[in-house]
């Protein structure tokens, strides 16, 4: 009895520790970030800011793809993982430090997810990503910081990102709430006179030309999350494989990107950068 009772303290122990590095990696700014790679004078910035969408290690990268396009630019990855609006607007002055020519910003997936998950609001809360209930309008104002800060504290060509699809069940709430925060989106861009840049236009068309079929639910996305993470950092499977596993197309767990997704992101950013939008 005893020596059950050891083994499977010694079990806990394990996979409370193994809990822990796997989220103080994820939470690991990416080695782009820009507090961590030094700026290289005379180059070309550009810089993409957002959440785990852009952070890129539980969503494939995209800002890896852009960096290997334009290898005579600096390109700076300011996403971390979980941020919402307000998070990303008190992380801010690392975006301004660098004195960006270029920037793009992806925000608000989380910002609906806290909306329509008490596990994911508390997960927010937990992590200090957000303080009282996030809601629409809290989102509308920080998006409008963001962009006048920018505006007026450097000098770059700005770009806002509509979100991409939450679940590829275009049907679900989810996506009913995602459509209104990516209207909130465009007008904010409009009102700023900045460029808006139409990922989940472009994501929606995509999965109404050729459906998936999702076999998990929104519901479960907390639990789906970490699987994944689990099936990617654990099992070694590509981000292809996970969304295969769970019947998507653009998506591997009902929030981050596999790489069809990823090249989506980096197709409009190359775009924004040619001025061809």
């Amino acid at each position: 009895m005893l020596y059950l009772f050891l083994s499977f303290g010694l079990v806990l122990v394990v996979l409370l520790g193994f809990l822990l590095w796997g989220e103080a990696r994820l939470y690991r700014p990416d080695a782009r970030y820009p507090t961590r790679m030094p700026l290289q004078a005379g180059k070309t910035c550009l810089v993409c800011a957002g959440d785990s969408l852009t952070h890129g290690n539980i969503s494939a990268n995209y800002v890896e793809i852009v960096a290997g396009n334009f290898p005579d630019w600096q390109v700076f990855n300011a996403g971390i993982n979980s941020d919402l609006s307000e998070t990303l607007l008190a992380r801010l002055p690392d975006v301004i430090a660098v004195k960006p020519d270029v920037v793009t910003v992806l925000i608000g997936t989380n910002d609906v997810n806290a909306t329509l998950s008490k596990a994911a609001l508390l997960s927010y809360h937990r992590h200090g990503k957000t303080t009282g209930q996030p809601d629409a309008e809290r989102f509308r104002r920080n998006l409008t910081e963001i962009v006048r800060r920018l505006k007026t504290e450097t000098s770059a060509r700005i770009a806002l990102l509509s979100l991409p699809p939450m679940s590829e069940d275009l049907t679900h709430e989810a996506n009913r709430r995602a459509d209104f925060y990516s209207k909130i989106i465009r007008e904010t861009a409009e009102t700023e006179g900045v460029t808006y840049l139409p990922l989940r236009e472009r994501m929606k068309t995509e999965l109404h030309t050729q459906p998936s079929q999702p076999t998990i639910r929104f519901e479960r996305t907390v639990l789906t999350v970490f699987l994944a993470g689990i099936q990617r950092h654990v099992l070694g499977w590509s981000y292809g494989r996970i969304a295969d596993y769970n019947g998507n197309r653009l998506l591997t767990d009902n929030l981050h990107l596999n790489s069809a997704g990823a090249v989506m992101v980096a197709e409009l950013v190359e775009e924004f950068v040619f001025a061809k939008i």
